[in-house]
């Protein structure tokens, strides 16, 4: 199975698991290098001051990152988040609607995948950023392979 059959396979498995679950994430498309999820943010994300908390919008981020690397990989690697950079641009909150989440692939490789992401609105403005560095490792023959 290639990366890009893996990640739309991930629909079924996100709705199995309890965080995809909980975040309310869908994969609206995926092309090598590039994966478009979608989520609507609500009342249960906000922080103290009544946006959405950071760590909610750093996991939407992380997800379509790494769904974005994913589908670069063959059907044998696997890869986990090395590290994240968030910056986030204008106040996400209920009333932000449906936001587009998108996860592009900068640069592939054998041992690491560097990419970016991006959370629009409705109206195409961009809310939040990210830069990510993912490290590629071999799935156990043991496991799953999605």
């Amino acid at each position: 199975m290639s990366g890009v059959d893996q990640v739309l396979a991930l629909k079924e498995v996100m709705s199995r698991s309890p965080m995809m679950r909980l975040l309310e994430v869908e994969v609206i498309s995926a092309h090598p290098g590039e994966v478009v999820m979608r989520a609507t943010p609500d009342h249960r994300f906000d922080n103290q001051v009544g946006i959405a908390h950071g760590g909610y919008i750093a996991s939407l981020l992380d997800n379509a990152c790494g769904a974005a690397a994913h589908s670069v990989l063959d059907g044998r690697h696997y890869c986990l988040t090395l590290e994240i950079k968030v910056a986030f641009l204008r106040a996400i909150d209920a009333s932000s609607g449906p936001l587009d989440i998108i996860g592009q692939v900068q640069k592939g490789g054998r041992q690491v995948v560097v990419t970016e992401g991006v959370i629009r609105d409705a109206q195409g403005r961009d809310l939040a950023t990210a830069t990510s560095t993912l490290i590629v490792q071999p799935i156990p023959e043991h496991q799953s392979k999605v």
